[in-house]
Parts: structure tokens; sequence; C-alpha cells
């Protein structure tokens, strides 16, 4: 009798033992961990005036007030209009493109700005930083100039900053923490800096 009982043990914790080593493709995702779990994706663009208005807010919210120009405002520039767009920000082609926003001082004697393109998931966000890069003019405004220029990629958009090399430096440093807030890759910059 007490063999039986003990054969009989064995056979229910043997199958116990089968039934819970078998296939993993029926996990549920709190389980999922290492290279099975999905990394979030991410975000790669703001979706409008508002989302870039108020990611500029959040970049200047951390700006030391004697870098940060008198009066900043942040506005959408019109894309019909080919000549106030290159004047602000160089861009002759606007493919790809689905918003350029100028953050300036109301001061116009004041030598800065940034700049915010929103692109379609179609536009080349690289080229796009290049052409303002290579385009932008960093003495647009009258008797003062640009001293450093800085350009970014967050997700696909474009971020751009030109002004005083203690302003950008300290714009940009907020700009690339806003951007990681907002889960937004930060790619390699480029930098000019201007003769004075």
């Amino acid at each position: 009798m007490k063999k039986v009982a003990v054969l009989l043990m064995v056979a229910v914790l043997s199958f116990g033992m089968l039934t819970g080593c078998g296939s993993r493709d029926n996990r549920n995702s709190d389980e999922v961990t290492g290279d099975d779990a999905m990394e979030p994706s991410g975000m790669v663009h703001l979706d409008d005036f508002d989302a870039v208005s108020s990611f500029m807010d959040e970049v200047y919210k951390g700006v030391a007030e004697d870098l940060l120009p008198y009066q900043v405002q942040t506005n959408e520039l019109d894309l019909n209009d080919a000549d106030m767009l290159e004047y602000h920000t160089g861009l002759t082609d606007l493919t790809g493109i689905e918003g350029v926003y100028l953050s300036e001082s109301m001061m116009s004697s004041t030598a800065y700005s940034a700049v915010y393109i929103r692109t379609n998931d179609e536009g080349d966000a690289e080229a796009i930083r290049q052409q303002l890069m290579d385009n932008i003019n960093p003495a647009k405004w009258v008797c003062v100039s640009a001293e450093k220029e800085v350009g970014v990629l967050f997700g696909k958009d474009v971020f751009f900053v030109m002004g005083a090399a203690d302003t950008v430096d300290e714009v940009y440093k907020n700009a690339e923490s806003a951007a990681a807030a907002h889960d937004m890759s930060v790619s390699d910059t480029i930098e000019k800096n201007n003769p004075m």
C-alpha cells in the first residue's frame, strides 16, 4: 500500500513539473524583460505651435536672467511668406517642413534667435539643419551679429540657436534637457563660431 502511495505521489509531482516547464510563448507582458521587452519608440515630432511654445517656455525657464534677452517671444512663421522665411532662417526649400517657429527678443537690436522646425515623416531633418546652418544670416540685425550658432535634431525636428556664446550654450543645454524630458532623441550638434 505504501509503495502504491509513493508511486502515485511521484507520478503527480512528475506531471506537475512537466506541465510547468512548457512553452514560454504564453507569457504575459509583465514577465517580458531584457531583449524581449519593447523599447519605447520616443517622440519624434512636436505636434503644433502650442507644443513648440510650451517647449520653448521650458527651455527659457532654466536660463539665467542675465543671459536671456529681454522679452523673448515665440511665433509661428507663415510658410507662404518666402521672403520672411528666408530672412529669418535662410531656408528657400521647404520640402519636408510642417512648421517654422521663431523665438526672438522684442528688442530688434539684440543678436539672439532660436528656430524650431517641425518636419513631417518624409522630411530629411539632417538636410534641413544643414541648409539652415549654411544659409542663416548671423548679422541680420542692425549693427549686431551672433557670436555662436548651434544646430541639433530633437527626434526628427530641428532646433537652432544663435547669439552670444554664453547665451547659446545655456539655451542649448536647457533645450537638450527639455527634449530628453519629452522622450526625444538628441543628435550630435553642429556648431559655428562667427568672427566678431
